[in-house]
């Protein structure tokens, strides 16, 4: 798997700078900053519509910003789109997949776009996607999969190529107990590889046992980006990240 980067890589995977995305008169994002260091597990966080998913598709090249730029291992996003996305691996909140494909057809397409042996690929998968708990069911249509099972073979299309950053879109929505802490715990061993993990979540307790930072964001801008100790600090010691969250999200009172 990935190894940590060497001294001479650049220290921010990921580097957003000034970033705004208009739809028409809508602003899904307004003018936001943060940086992700090689090998940090940074959760991001905001109400729903505050702009993560918006991020999370310019960081993959699939929309274009109206202003600023994004920055993956020191390549632009959506002009380098094509070498970026040989770098990061993309979860989706709801995956779709061809209706006419099984699963493991699905991870050997994927693998070949790739460039990878699709043999020596689906070997070194063997063991993930036993844990998973999917080796029965990758012989049956995709399309027919529950929505965790789908949760599921996403992640093992992210992890595939051995990316250097993981962009994961509420990761455990529709999964249940067991399969939410695997996917905590993969995460976890993912950072410690090397690998840049970045994800959205609502679930402000995973976060606070996974990541050392994160960024909030609210209304399309950021409100907050740093340690998890400092985020807590802003409001004092005893508060806690929920609480520091619902702070700074907090819209005022109507009129």
């Amino acid at each position: 798997m990935n190894a940590t980067p060497p001294p001479d890589a650049p220290q921010e995977l990921v580097d957003i700078r000034h970033v705004t995305k208009s739809f028409g008169e809508k602003i899904a994002l307004n003018d936001i900053s943060f940086s992700v260091p090689a090998g940090q597990l940074c959760g991001l966080l905001g109400p729903n519509g505050a702009g993560k998913t918006t991020l999370f598709r310019l960081l993959m090249g699939i929309l274009q910003t109206t202003n600023g730029s994004l920055l993956v291992d020191g390549q632009d996003a959506f002009i380098d789109r094509v070498a970026v996305k040989k770098l990061v691996g993309f979860l989706p909140d709801e995956p779709v997949f061809y209706s006419y494909l099984s699963g493991r057809e699905i991870l050997e397409l994927s693998a070949a776009l790739h460039g990878l042996d699709v043999t020596l690929a689906m070997e070194r998968m063997a063991p993930l996607i036993a844990r998973l708990r999917l080796a029965d069911d990758l012989q049956a249509y995709a399309d027919e999969y529950s929505r965790g099972m789908k949760k599921k073979l996403g992640l093992l299309l992210a992890l595939v190529h051995q990316p250097k950053l993981l962009i994961l879109d509420e990761p455990t929505n529709g999964l249940d107990v067991e399969s939410t802490h695997l996917f905590y715990e993969l995460m976890r061993e993912e950072s410690q590889r090397g690998t840049t993990v970045l994800f959205s979540t609502h679930l402000m307790d995973h976060v606070t046992q996974l990541c050392s930072h994160a960024v909030i964001i609210n209304d399309g801008m950021r409100v907050a980006a740093g340690a998890l100790t400092e985020l807590r600090a802003l409001y004092g010691e005893s508060v806690s990240l929920e609480e520091t969250f619902l702070k700074l999200t907090a819209r005022p009172p109507q009129a």
